[in-house]
């Protein structure tokens, strides 16, 4: 896996005395009450998380820890839907803690730094604001090499964590497991089925899987969440991939070439097509950054583009980095150095779109037509999403099976029963209730191994009393 995703696990071992300072300094200056928000009142202290997620055992743990050690009453608060919960952060509406956690974009630290504690970062729900933290961030970009880039990732997260607008709780697990008709089931650095290699010995050799409904339509310049994500990562391929211990290998590039880690020259592949037989070129890269960078279009991924000189947050500005050599070369210029540029390209807000994208966006989103190893089918909204080989797909991938089918599901009781039917093949999740006992029921069907994701606390800084004075 590449170096820069190491993260300090050390770092992570936060002492009671900051943990216990922060939380009693909210519960004393009434964090969980107000008008309007979500929260216990009467100095008590309330830990939000999404109860359609495997959460509540440690949530409740978690309270009764607090409570006990400390001294002061911190109860959970189960929000029914993860969407609810990511409307009440958004809207700033949740006044004491709320679960938070990050499942890494890229194999960089960088991008569980900068996506979740940078100034105006989309996923800084704590709305943390350092300058110290973004210079440092600033000059790991700028680095030449790795390891230097690593020295100021680790000065920033230490000035986090003297800062404390988060407390990370653990690293979690990728877990889950297969059925007795599935073999050959693996998940990969971030915790995630490797699809596409699996197999499964009935429903004619279609892999059947649980999936929750995608938030949003599925444009990749407009998701922004796990469940569209892993449509995307299977319907489109970008011009770097990430195999399954987070290296990185060149996937439609066949080469991307930097003296100064800001301006880059990007040489595609030749032979690559859309599933409805269009070209993969440099115009499918440019355009599709450009719509995803636009202010007007209002799209969720926006912010991938923002190293991109031309980018504006403030008004419609082209991205004009970005210039066409020849149908198979463009270059990119960025603002600033940034040293993990190559790195991220593999994520699914830089996958290239055909033109009939830009014509219909709302009809794409509802059934891309991707340069990946599968294309889609069908998309029955909470119901199912139907994917089946892509058979022009000239990338690295190898498909060992005959589709995937995303059963949409709303609870993981569901899905584990499901699996224990045979009625799918495989979860990539299971219900805290069968925690202790998933490994024995399942036995060498059952997967639990390291993934790039974190679970912790996290606190709004822009409530009274969280803020990050003196007193506070």
């Amino acid at each position: 896996m590449n170096h820069a995703l190491t993260v300090s696990r050390r770092g992570f071992g936060l002492g009671a005395a900051a943990f216990g300072m922060l939380l009693v300094s909210g519960c004393s200056r009434g964090s969980s009450s107000g008008g309007g928000g979500l929260g216990s009142g009467s100095g008590k202290l309330t830990l939000a998380y999404n109860s359609d997620g495997p959460h509540k055992t440690w949530a409740e743990a978690v309270c009764h820890s607090v409570s006990n050690v400390l001294g002061i009453t911190m109860e959970p608060l189960p929000v029914a839907q993860f969407s609810e919960m990511r409307t009440a952060i958004t809207d700033h509406s949740l006044l004491g803690v709320f679960r938070s956690g990050w499942s890494a974009d890229y194999p960089s630290l960088e991008n569980f730094l900068n996506a979740t504690f940078q100034t105006g970062a989309g996923a800084n729900d704590s709305q943390y604001s350092s300058k110290t933290f973004d210079d440092l961030l600033a000059q790991a970009a700028g680095a030449t090499d790795p390891q230097t880039a690593y020295g100021y990732f680790r000065q920033a997260q230490s000035q986090l964590f003297a800062d404390l607008p988060g407390i990370p709780l653990w690293y979690q697990n990728g877990i889950g497991g297969y059925s007795r008709n599935a073999s050959n089931v693996d998940f990969n650095w971030t915790g995630i089925p490797v699809y596409e290699e699996a197999r499964s010995s009935a429903n004619d050799g279609v892999v059947l899987a649980n999936l929750s409904e995608p938030q949003n339509s599925l444009l990749p310049t407009n998701t922004n969440e796990s469940n569209g994500g892993r449509v995307l990562d299977l319907v489109f391929a970008g011009l770097v991939r990430y195999d399954k211990d987070g290296n990185v290998i060149n996937e439609v590039a066949s080469s991307i070439e930097t003296k100064d880690n800001q301006h880059y020259t990007i040489t595609l592949k030749p032979g690559w097509t859309f599933s409805d037989g269009s070209p993969v070129t440099s115009d499918s890269f440019i355009k599709a950054w450009k719509f995803g960078a636009l202010l007007s279009n209002a799209q969720l991924g926006s912010s991938f583009f923002e190293r991109i000189k031309g980018f504006s947050y403030d008004e419609d500005s082209e991205l004009t980095g970005l210039t066409k050599v020849d149908d198979l070369t463009f270059t990119v210029e960025l603002n600033a150095p940034a040293s993990d540029f190559k790195i991220s390209l593999g994520h699914y807000a830089y996958y290239p779109m055909p033109e009939s994208a830009f014509a219909d966006p709302k009809a794409y989103g509802a059934k891309p037509v991707g340069n990946g190893p599968y294309r889609l089918v069908s998309w029955d909204h909470d119901s199912r999403i139907v994917l089946e080989p892509n058979p022009t797909y000239v990338g690295g991938r190898t498909v060992a099976n005959k589709g995937i089918t995303f059963k949409l599901y709303t609870s993981l009781d569901s899905v584990y029963n499901d699996l224990l039917a045979n009625a799918i093949d495989i979860t990539d999740g299971v219900p805290d209730s069968f925690l202790p006992i998933f490994q024995k029921q399942l036995g060498e069907r059952a997967i639990n191994k390291p993934a790039a994701y974190f679970q912790g606390l996290a606190i709004d800084v822009t409530h009274e009393h969280w803020k990050m004075d003196e007193e506070g």
